[in-house]
């Protein structure tokens, strides 16, 4: 019987891919393949473990085979395409064999090897029309080099020689510059004969989280629109595409530049439910003294300007209570205007106060920028009237009103002609029936709006969120290359203001905190974020200045900040002190994995899952060091991820994902956890932190920056290793390593589990783990001084042989890895 799949339903997908997600890749993690070395940095290559070797190959080629028929290519039928993912799976049969081969003698295989590799995988009975010959053939020559044995092919095998080989050409490809290379070019034309396809990429010189994911996105969908680019690698800086020779690059200019800002302001309203619930964003707008509503700037630019609109119509239509009373200043101002205009509005309630909230507020923040801009031709209290739809005898009136000396409907920042237009709303909401009001009285400003002044979105978002397009059309030129083509001459580039330069001068002035990066301000106020966002910085302690006497007044320019509000909508934890692991995927995705990982295992990650670290030890020791007999790494892949997200009772909330909420089909390319606990120390709440960390990105096949920072210092492609550790883990880094390839995890996570196991059994006390970490860096034999301890300890003085398999791991490779680290320290010291 097979493991289950780390993923929980496969029902929406290609059955091919479907099958070999239940069938064969679990059983790849059951013959080791999660911890087996494809690529590694022996071989100056960056990480990347079979089992992801194999996926990534076998979902690009199932991507390829989708698009490339639009082109004019030959569609692989569904035998086909499962014979030839069958075929791929054990194309690297020589990385996995236990003996030591030479370059001469690694494709010196056997039929019998072969056959045990089909039947342990499953892939014989995935793809029956295969034979073992096929299957032989394959792991011969697979291969386009001299090493290749075209001698021993098969009639099958030679006819899905091109797609296996372009399967590996793709699994291979670390970067996007990579993957788009004239040798996968000269690998497409082999598989597709005939057709001029063309590989085409973009990549992004800065990694924040969910915004350069919506900004991945949108570039994607743009170059689709603009060149036709078909979507078929994801990658956590950039993505691949591919296109035929008859559709052109396109030119990486200023037009460019700002449709991508246009359409990211656009569909970052679309792509998150809070952006778009009117009554959410109704109870972010506060009530001046003056009498109306105070919108953030910011809340354009996520929201959009016909959602705030709305909101403001709910939040208005709410406070225009038929039965609350008025105020006496409401009261006296409403008589008065009773008296010199021609409506009557009703003094004893709160429904033209309420309503003349909104008309106040739709003055300041959409008609007074139309009149400023010329997008409107008369003064600002015609034209709000006007957009009210009074008639014009009362407009005379408010207008004598205005230029009467005697009267001061302005007194103190108040715009009191509003209560004339309150009650004209509450006439025309009661004459057209409207019940619930919002929705009609919004559509109705909205339809006014577009017949007065077409263009009033471009004219209100430039009013509030010109700032934002300033720099992020900056910020977008600067980062973004497309098919090897820099933007920044596009943009407004020469705004930003140097790093260096401006670091130098003012110690710490218009430089982001965070990204080092310039901003287009030269004003310290521009760079402080809202308060809202400061505990979300909160966590960010890693460089924080030595003069900085307020560190939640870190200075952070707009990316950043446009990144913390983001996360602030997508998560729920605000604590300091947070550790963040950020996922890399390896290599990349397709769309179809995207949405995979995205919907099925990143959703787990919410701020109700907890986690019981004692069952997620056990988990991980079972995968790594096959601690129990009866249970197999496939299985225990599937239980690390349901340990380390519990949602039913019991466990600690300790890991939450960033970017909750977010549409999966909107943006794509990497995903941060967030890590927190009640700390008792330092080195504890590291050393959990790691384990949970590796934990998770193992078991989703993922590789990971674990960091202090809230934003990635590295990119994935800035390290080679599975996992890396930022500076800061100094102690716990004896046990894991600072960095940690693929070929030591194995034995650096089990090493880990087997240390909590021991650990708990000694006292469920989280305190007690720098004692324990100091025991593996000191003592020889770790495990059995721990496992004594246990066993003097215990009640009746037997030792918990349960943990004899733990204690004899964490013996054999935690003091391996101190002896290493220790011998790496002092050779350091010396020089």
């Amino acid at each position: 019987m097979s493991s289950p799949s780390i993923f929980q339903d496969t029902s929406q997908l290609n059955p091919i891919l479907a099958d070999f997600l239940t069938e064969v890749d679990p059983k790849l993690l059951d013959e080791g393949w999660g911890f087996e070395v494809a690529k590694g940095v022996d071989y100056g290559q960056t990480d990347q473990s079979m089992v992801n070797h194999v996926r990534n190959g076998v979902f690009a080629l199932a991507r390829l085979n989708e698009i490339v028929p639009a082109f004019g290519a030959y569609e692989l039928d569904d035998a086909e395409l499962r014979r030839a993912v069958a075929l791929f799976v054990i194309h690297d049969l020589h990385k996995s064999r236990d003996e030591e081969t030479t370059a001469k003698t690694e494709y010196d295989i056997d039929g019998d090897e072969v056959e045990n590799l089909v039947d342990a995988t499953g892939v014989g009975e995935f793809a029956p029309s295969l034979r073992i010959e096929d299957f032989h053939a394959c792991t011969v020559d697979h291969e386009n080099s001299w090493k290749a044995n075209p001698e021993q092919s098969t009639r099958a095998y030679d006819r899905l020689r091109p797609f296996v080989r372009l399967a590996d050409a793709f699994a291979s490809c670390e970067t996007p510059e990579s993957a788009a290379s004239e040798r996968n070019e000269r690998a497409l034309d082999a598989a597709y004969p005939g057709v001029d396809l063309e590989l085409r990429h973009h990549v992004l010189d800065d990694v924040k989280g969910v915004f350069t994911n919506l900004l991945n996105g949108v570039a994607a969908r743009e170059l689709n629109d603009r060149a036709g680019y078909e979507l078929l690698l994801i990658y956590q800086d950039g993505c691949v595409y591919v296109t035929d020779s008859d559709h052109p690059q396109p030119a990486i200019d200023e037009g460019f530049v700002d449709a991508l800002y246009t359409r990211l302001t656009e569909e970052i309203g679309a792509s998150h439910p809070a952006y778009e619930d009117r009554q959410q964003l109704a109870q972010n707008l506060g009530v001046r003294s003056q009498g109306f509503y105070a919108i953030n700037d910011q809340d354009f630019f996520y929201a959009g300007a016909p959602n705030i609109l709305l909101a403001v119509t709910v939040k208005a239509t709410q406070d225009a209570d038929p039965d609350a009373d008025p105020t006496d200043s409401m009261r006296e101002t409403m008589e008065l205007l009773n008296e010199r205009l021609s409506n009557d509005i009703d003094a004893t309630t709160r429904v033209a106060p309420g309503y003349a909230r909104l008309a106040y507020t739709i003055k300041r923040a959409f008609v007074d920028p139309l009149v400023d801009a010329d997008a409107l031709d008369g003064d600002a209290l015609t034209e709000t009237c006007q957009l009210f739809g009074l008639d014009s005898e009362i407009i005379d009136g408010l207008r004598a009103l205005r230029a009467d000396d005697e009267v001061s409907l302005t007194a103190g920042g108040k715009w009191d002609y509003g209560y004339a237009i309150g009650q004209h709303i509450a006439d025309m909401v009661r004459r057209e029936g409207w019940s619930p009001p919002v929705e009609p009285l919004a559509e109705f400003l909205l339809e006014r709006l577009e017949e007065r002044a077409p263009d009033w979105r471009e004219v209100v978002m430039a009013e509030h969120a010109g700032e934002f397009e300033t720099e992020l059309t900056a910020y977008i030129a600067d980062v973004l290359t497309v098919d090897g083509h820099v933007a920044e001459d596009a943009g407004r580039t020469d705004l930003l203001t140097d790093p260096f330069d401006e670091h130098h001068a003012t110690r710490r002035g218009k430089t982001c905190t965070f990204c080092n990066r310039g901003t287009t301000s030269g004003r310290k106020g521009d760079m402080k974020a809202p308060k809202s966002l400061t505990t979300f910085q909160a966590g960010y302690s890693n460089r924080i200045p030595a003069d900085a006497s307020k560190p939640e007044e870190l200075l952070a320019c707009i990316p950043c900040q446009v990144e913390f509000s983001l996360r602030e909508t997508g998560a729920t934890r605000r604590e300091a002190g947070r550790l963040f692991i950020h996922l890399v995927p390896d290599y990349f995705y397709t769309p179809t994995m995207w949405s995979l990982y995205d919907g099925q295992i990143f959703t787990r990650f919410t701020g109700e899952a907890m986690t019981r670290i004692g069952r997620l030890a056990s988990a991980v020791f079972d995968a790594t060091a096959g601690g129990h007999p009866d249970r197999t790494s496939g299985e225990s892949f599937a239980d690390i991820l349901g340990e380390a997200a519990w949602h039913e009772d019991g466990g600690r909330s300790m890991l939450e994902q960033l970017g909750q909420g977010f549409d999966s089909e909107s943006q794509f390319g990497t995903r941060t956890l967030s890590f927190y606990k009640p700390q008792d120390n330092e080195t504890e709440f590291q050393f959990f932190g790691v384990f949970l960390g590796l934990s998770v990105a193992a078991a989703m096949g993922m590789r990971a920056y674990i960091s202090q920072s809230p934003l990635p210092d590295l990119r994935g492609r800035d390290f080679k290793e599975m996992a890396r550790l930022d500076a800061g883990f100094t102690r716990v880094a004896d046990l894991y390593g600072q960095e940690i390839p693929l070929s030591v995890l194995r034995e650096r996570l089990g090493a880990a589990a087997a240390l909590v196991q021991l650990g708990y059994e000694l006292e469920m006390d989280d305190a007690r783990f720098p004692k324990y970490l100091r025991v593996t860096r000191n003592k020889a034999l770790p495990g059995s001084h721990l496992l004594k301890k246990a066993a003097r300890d215990a009640d009746d003085g037997s030792a918990p042989s349960y943990l004899l398999e733990e204690a004899d791991f964490l013996d054999r490779h935690a003091s391996q890895q101190s002896r290493t680290t220790t011998a790496r320290h002092t050779t350091t010291t010396e020089q």
